[in-house]
């Protein structure tokens, strides 16, 4: 949510997007490895980054060695964002390497929250110039061969079944990778061959990979309850495949057809999140598209769906409604979604660079 509420506030403000391209070079990480840093020279990078962190997430600049200079988790206003960019040009000009020693600064909210520093640990990291020849970009993906990787956009529609022109906001537009394993396919090919020619049930766990993506808004908000905070109230997918002509004797196409039904909201008990979140979710969808298979393996996905999505979303700590954007954004903004919706997805197999195969 954080990182989506940056893109919506920070990152679509033209004058610092402009500022931003002109004297920095913008990198996004991914929250996972700042959290967890990965192994060898790039995870020492994360590290360094990680160990001043003042929450999950944030806004970091970091200078030529990759010491941190200033974190930021929000801003007092609009005007205080290009401040913030003027603080760090300064902060960089004072100490652009690790000739010296540099304290992170850290703001909850810039300038008038500040958190105490972190101090210089005395230990330089390199960042190097490429990957060895033994090493692999932790941010690629290693997949088996053969994995579907695909992509899902969705966009509500307007009163004339048109995408809405605005896609600053989460729930406004939505684009996100996903896979579809081996397993799964090799499930929908024996379903085909059982079929012989007739109509059949495409496998639930099949399905299941290309609904649990399709939902706008911030990932915790997943109506399937995949995720730390979130609860499935109930969910139903019922998707069946007729063989169809594909031009080629090799291929076996298949028109697909279904519908979907999810519900959730936020996890409550025990279990629940300490930020003071409310949300509820529901997505209700009819799909239509086509799998081509080859030797027993997809070769390639097309899929449309549209429908009704509901998305009801409040944090009760902040006054979201009363308050800037710029001011909470670890919160985000108050979200009341109710209309139509559209998700397209597309998918083919795995290339070779992101095999984990391919790896010496």
């Amino acid at each position: 949510m954080f990182a989506a509420a940056t893109r919506e506030v920070v990152f679509s403000n033209p004058a610092v997007v402009r500022r931003v391209n002109e004297e920095f070079i913008p990198v996004a990480l991914k929250a996972a490895m700042v959290n967890n840093p990965p192994r060898g020279i790039e995870g020492k990078l994360y590290a360094e980054i990680g160990r001043s962190k003042p929450a999950p997430q944030g806004i970091c600049t970091v200078n030529s060695a990759g010491k941190v200079l200033t974190w930021s988790l929000s801003f007092d206003d609009d005007a205080n964002i290009l401040k913030f960019l003027d603080h760090v040009v300064l902060r960089y000009k004072q100490s652009p390497n690790a000739e010296r020693f540099v304290t992170a600064e850290r703001y909850r909210m810039f300038p008038s929250h500040k958190l105490p520093d972190i101090e210089d640990n005395g230990q330089h990291v390199t960042p190097p110039a490429g990957h060895g020849d033994q090493e692999r970009c932790p941010a690629r993906p290693a997949l088996q061969p053969g994995t579907l990787v695909g992509r899902i956009i969705g966009r509500p529609l307007d009163g004339s079944g048109n995408p809405l022109a605005d896609t600053t906001l989460q729930e406004h537009y939505m684009e996100a990778r996903f896979e579809v394993p081996v397993a799964l396919q090799k499930q929908l090919a024996v379903s085909i061959e059982r079929a012989a020619g007739k109509r059949f049930r495409v496998p639930g766990a099949f399905a299941e990979a290309l609904v649990a993506p399709a939902f706008l808004g911030q990932l915790d908000v997943d109506p399937m309850g995949s995720v730390p905070g979130s609860r499935n109230d109930g969910r139903s997918f019922e998707f069946s495949g007729e063989a169809v002509p594909s031009g080629s004797a090799k291929i076996i196409r298949v028109r697909v057809d279904g519908e979907s039904e999810i519900e959730g909201h936020q996890e409550i008990g025990r279990n629940a999140r300490p930020d003071r979140v409310v949300w509820e979710h529901g997505v209700k969808l009819k799909w239509q598209g086509y799998v081509d298979l080859k030797d027993g393996q997809v070769i390639k996905l097309t899929m449309i769906a549209n429908g009704d999505e509901r998305l009801s979303w409040r944090n009760t700590h902040f006054n979201l409604l009363a308050e800037s954007d710029t001011k909470h954004l670890m919160a985000g903004h108050a979200i009341d979604l109710d209309g139509r919706v559209r998700y397209g997805l597309i998918a083919e197999p795995a290339k070779s660079h992101e095999i984990i195969d391919a790896v010496r």
